[in-house]
């Protein structure tokens, strides 16, 4: 109370609103009584001089002495909600009105706890729901991309046991005796180097989980299909043709004897490796003879049948330039279009206020319901 309030309150009604105030919880109201002539302005330069200077307390709350003009800081209630507490005890006597705040206060901070609490639980809620629901659409599309990438594991792994067991009926019918004496050792050299390629190629086909891993395969179908030629070539005497990468419309025909000119259907025109036949087809007119493999239960040429045959063909070219070469020579194909995108707290008050209410600064908000009034000295509260 400030000295120029005067017995506005008895000892007994003082005691009363302490012992009121003392127990209220999360409002945490503390009351100072005022002279009449304090403004509106004051009062709550006041309050927040007394806030800064206490320091502690929540809400801070002035009331003239005869009880006509309330004004409150707080910084759990905002200024519309203090407003309407002060405008709601309006008309009260001293000691009513200062309780009757305090009492008011309080339920309307337990009432906004309860609020946030409700709120935080359905924002958990909401949350929980879309981590429910964003975790189901993962798990369904990772099933569907693990059951595409089982599907297209298993068809290129038919195609590639087909290019297997080709090399081994081309050895098979050769049918060489390697324990001849009278066979000619760079013979026997050479169809022993296809023979382990040709073994080489079953283990890598049997160990790969992954398309990349076929690489492997097609490496080692590359290096036999070129042994195969040239023990040929040495068994009917002649000379050991020139190695070059492999036919591009079916590499199971072995190396390239030259390079045409070819254009896949609507793309445009590039230079490719051909064997013989090949070659003799496409400057003839005539379609050469593509690899088709296994894909989606049918049958297409294998820079058309998606990116697990990426490495199945770059482990065919991989000694003539790789991907590299691939790239410029499957324009306009699917695995063409793969590899050119890359493969692989308080404070001091702040400003001033006005009207009915306002922010205060250092956190408070400021109201005074729908009163005004009209300084005060040394001030004490409750």
């Amino acid at each position: 109370m400030t000295s120029n309030a005067g017995n506005a309150l008895s000892a007994a009604d003082r005691q009363q609103i302490e012992s009121k105030l003392n127990g209220l919880g999360d409002a945490d109201v503390r009351a100072i009584v005022v002279d009449d002539g304090i403004s509106q302005q004051q009062m709550g330069q006041m309050l927040v001089s007394v806030a800064n200077r206490v320091g502690e307390g929540e809400t801070y709350v002035g009331v003239t002495a005869n009880g006509r003009l309330m004004a409150g800081i707080s910084q759990n209630l905002n200024e519309q909600e203090i407003n309407q507490i002060v405008t709601r005890t309006n008309g009260q006597p001293l000691k009513e009105r200062i309780i009757d705040f305090g009492d008011r206060a309080e339920k309307r901070v337990d009432e906004n706890s309860a609020s946030a609490a409700t709120l935080g639980y359905v924002m958990l809620g909401v949350l929980i729901a879309l981590v429910a629901a964003a975790t189901s659409v993962f798990l369904v599309s990772r099933k569907r991309r693990q059951e595409r990438q089982a599907r297209e594991m298993a068809e290129l792994k038919e195609g590639v046991e087909e290019d297997v067991t080709l090399l081994g009926e081309d050895i098979a019918r050769l049918d060489l005796d390697v324990m001849d004496r009278k066979l000619d050792p760079a013979i026997r050299a050479d169809y022993e180097r296809a023979m382990n390629s040709y073994d080489e190629a079953k283990r890598a086909t049997d160990r790969a989980a992954r398309p990349e891993e076929m690489q492997n395969v097609t490496k080692a179908l590359e290096d036999g299909r070129f042994f195969m030629i040239a023990t040929r070539a040495r068994l009917a005497g002649d000379e050991v043709p020139e190695r070059r990468a492999p036919c591009f419309f079916n590499p199971n025909h072995g190396p390239s004897v030259k390079d045409v000119v070819w254009a896949p259907p609507g793309g445009t025109a590039r230079s490719v490796p051909a064997c013989a036949a090949d070659a003799h087809a496409v400057l003839h007119g005539a379609e050469p003879d593509v690899r088709m493999v296994p894909y989606h239960g049918g049958r297409r040429p294998y820079y058309n049948a998606g990116p697990a045959y990426a490495p199945y063909a770059g482990g065919y070219y991989a000694g003539y330039g790789g991907f590299d070469l691939l790239t410029g020579m499957m324009v306009g194909t699917m695995l063409g279009s793969m590899m050119s995108g890359g493969f692989g707290g308080y404070g001091d008050m702040g400003g001033g206020f006005g009207g009915d209410g306002g922010d205060v600064g250092g956190g408070w908000d400021f109201g005074s319901g729908d009163f005004g009034g009209g300084g005060f000295g040394d001030f004490g509260g409750f």
